[in-house]
């Protein structure tokens, strides 16, 4: 069967369309596989396991307040205001809030929130939420890719917390990502309509895509609800929210994943 030359270039154009949107994920997939593979050749893997299991608790422990200061200092950076940050007391809340009064501890359904800020801009926003992110870029995806080579269960267990955080924040963080984007454009798109016509449409950028449908369900006169344009107002907002969500944490892992290899690269010298 002949194939015509167009349709050749088509295919290749969208293999690389696919390729630049979700390499980050496939990377991050074979990434993890190549590290559970290693693991299996390991002279002892019950050690190895215990070793992995640990470093990830221990690490989770760690990383949890890190990451929610590192929100902080991206807000305060930015030209933003703090002034709460919710943190369960079984990462430390109690004694952060000696050193940093606007730390609450509590114990919410969330590990940690930072629930009272003024971004001052969206550009300052996207500075606030992404800032964690630092670590996935480096040394989060080296280490997982790093650990893979040398072996070491410990550095792996650091690199899975740090380098695949994208990808656990999908409907947390990057979802809040992506709807600061969507409802922007959702808005200059409808000419201001949805922003003056549903009361709380800016809300609709949220930290937990499920939080806020439970939100809407409840409270759906809040929302422009029942409307069939409304509806699709926020279906559109939501679902591009989450696509975005999808795209920003895989080129989160591919730009560690080009950090790491040069990194890497620079080692080797």
């Amino acid at each position: 069967m002949k194939i015509s030359n167009h349709a050749s270039v088509e295919s290749i154009k969208t293999k690389k369309a696919r390729h630049f949107l979700f390499q980050g994920w496939i990377n991050a997939f074979e990434d993890t596989i190549s590290v559970i593979e290693r693991f299996q050749t390991a002279s002892n893997p019950m050690i190895s396991l215990v070793l992995l299991l640990l470093s990830i608790l221990i690490t989770w422990f760690i990383y949890v307040p890190v990451h929610e200061l590192f929100h902080v200092a991206g807000c305060l950076l930015s030209g933003g205001e703090v002034n709460e940050l919710v943190l369960d007391r079984k990462y430390g809340a109690a004694l952060l809030n000696k050193i940093f009064p606007f730390i609450i501890p509590s114990s919410s359904a969330y590990a940690g929130r930072l629930s009272g800020f003024d971004p001052g801009s969206d550009l300052g926003y996207l500075i606030t939420v992404f800032a964690p992110y630092i670590l996935t870029v480096f040394p989060g995806v080296w280490l997982l890719t790093h650990s893979a080579i040398i072996k070491k269960m410990w550095m792996s267990g650091i690199g899975f917390v740090l380098g695949l955080a994208p990808f656990m924040s999908l409907t947390g963080d990057f979802f809040e990502i992506g709807t600061i984007f969507s409802t922007k454009i959702a808005d200059h798109a409808w000419q201001g309509i949805p922003s003056r016509t549903i009361e709380r449409f800016w809300d609709l950028r949220s930290d937990d895509i499920f939080r806020l449908i439970s939100e809407i369900a409840a409270h759906p006169e809040l929302y422009g609800l029942p409307g069939t344009e409304k509806l699709f107002q926020l279906a559109a907002v939501i679902c591009a929210g989450f696509f975005l969500a999808v795209l920003f944490s895989g080129w989160t892992y591919q730009l560690g994943r080009m950090v790491a290899f040069k990194f890497e690269k620079l080692l080797n010298q």
